[in-house]
């Protein structure tokens, strides 16, 4: 269970992943060893996962995925094969999948969303800026 100092270090750590556990520690009030004992209870307990890098896109889509074949292990193998897919989403709701990409220019787009027309219909909505949740 995440006590109020598990949801610090996290936000912190979604910040900048590159901290130190000394400065982790300092910005939390403990010892840099006892910050790294924390931080990795929290990887045993799944919590954290895995340290990475956000890269910066200058135009980012969001594109739901409305599946009418049943073949979901084409579809898949092709959203994991395209490097402009960012991330692939199984959703409820509206829609199967949602899917987060970056192409270099609209016929990039556009030839990806014919390759999708195999598995279903799609919508495409385009991010205008970025905010800052944390």
């Amino acid at each position: 269970m995440m006590d109020e100092l598990d949801r610090k270090i996290i936000r912190l750590l979604t910040k900048n992943s590159r901290l130190t556990w000394k400065q982790l520690g300092e910005k939390i009030h403990m010892t840099g060893q006892a910050t790294g004992l924390r931080v990795q209870h929290l990887m045993d307990q799944g919590m954290i996962r895995r340290f990475t890098i956000e890269q910066h896109y200058d135009s980012i889509q969001f594109i739901t995925v409305y599946m009418s074949s049943s073949d979901y292990s084409g579809f898949e193998q092709m959203i994991a094969e395209n490097p402009h897919c960012i991330e692939a989403h199984k959703i409820s709701g509206d829609g199967c999948y949602m899917l987060k990409a970056c192409f270099p220019d609209a016929p990039m787009l556009d030839k990806f969303c014919m390759q999708l027309l195999r598995f279903g219909r799609y919508k495409v909505n385009s991010s205008l800026r970025q905010l800052d949740c944390h």
